[in-house]
């Protein structure tokens, strides 16, 4: 499954608003592409950053290459879609 990156972490790093979004896409979609730019304050070794964001997301790291890595987390049994309710027709 080739898919193009859904997070990309710039000049403002990992923060908690960025960390949030990935969150919520983990919940959605239970698997998140990110790229990092070279722009990053966490330039140094994006291995380290994904092991950071997987930790603080409590997801599991799929793949690293290169400035891009994925992460997934499978989706809680709770979150099911709401059944659609029945109408009632009136007499």
């Amino acid at each position: 499954m080739e898919k193009d990156p859904t997070v990309w972490i710039g000049k403002s790093g990992a923060t908690d608003a960025l960390l949030g979004q990935i969150d919520r896409q983990l919940d959605a979609n239970e698997i998140v592409k990110v790229k990092v730019h070279r722009t990053s304050p966490e330039n140094a070794e994006v291995a380290e950053l994904a092991n950071k964001i997987a930790e603080r997301t409590t997801s599991e790291i799929v793949d690293v290459r290169g400035r891009t890595f994925t992460i997934y987390r499978q989706k809680k049994a709770g979150k099911a879609a709401p059944r659609p309710r029945r109408r009632v027709a009136s007499a």
